[in-house]
């Protein structure tokens, strides 16, 4: 909301509560957001818990694994476009990586595609983007870390679609950090190696 406020592009959504949840029937919400939809727990990490769904009967399912882990569920639209993320370190005046593109497998990067499958996505670090489509990622990523008054570090990743929209898919405060997470794989391609990138 804090993002769309500032004309900066969001996928449509609802949120869902336990109590509110029968009033937001597959019905309802296809009618506003498409047929195909993302079903997330809004305060999880590394896609646990989230499901694409393309019917009533995969909705309700969702649902039930996403409460599963949060009593707040964001139901979205599914976007077109590629998975790019780019890794922002500071305070007032923060540093932006190159952008990178994480390309799933099968349909999006789910916990098994991050975790169990190793071939179940590939990271193109940089991305393969023109100077115009680079230079957009990274100011948005940019703003949208100044927007939301975020300190330290931060992932921000975005959808680009064909349009060169770039659509903001979430925000990850604590990014993995891992020696193959894309946050300080992003943050060396700069010159930022591990070593100086946590001191």
């Amino acid at each position: 909301r804090l993002l769309r406020d500032v004309d900066i592009s969001i996928a449509d959504f609802f949120t869902l509560r336990p109590a509110t949840r029968s009033e937001y029937n597959y019905g309802l919400v296809s009618a506003e957001l498409g047929t195909e939809l993302f079903i997330k727990p809004a305060n999880m990490g590394s896609s646990v818990g989230i499901s694409k769904v393309r019917n009533e009967e995969e909705y309700e399912t969702a649902l039930d694994l996403a409460f599963l882990y949060d009593d707040k569920v964001i139901v979205e639209e599914v976007v077109r476009g590629r998975e790019i993320e780019c890794a922002v370190l500071g305070n007032e005046d923060p540093i932006v990586s190159v952008p990178g593109e994480v390309i799933p497998k099968d349909g999006f990067y789910s916990y098994e595609n991050k975790y169990i499958d190793e071939k179940g996505a590939g990271l193109e670090i940089p991305a393969n983007l023109t100077l115009e489509q680079k230079d957009l990622v990274m100011s948005t990523a940019k703003q949208v870390y100044q927007v939301l008054e975020c300190e330290g570090l931060t992932r921000v990743d975005v959808f680009l679609t064909e349009e060169d929209e770039v659509i903001i898919n979430e925000i990850n405060t604590i990014p993995g950090f891992t020696n193959i997470s894309m946050y300080p794989t992003l943050m060396a391609e700069i010159g930022i190696g591990p070593q100086e990138l946590i001191s």
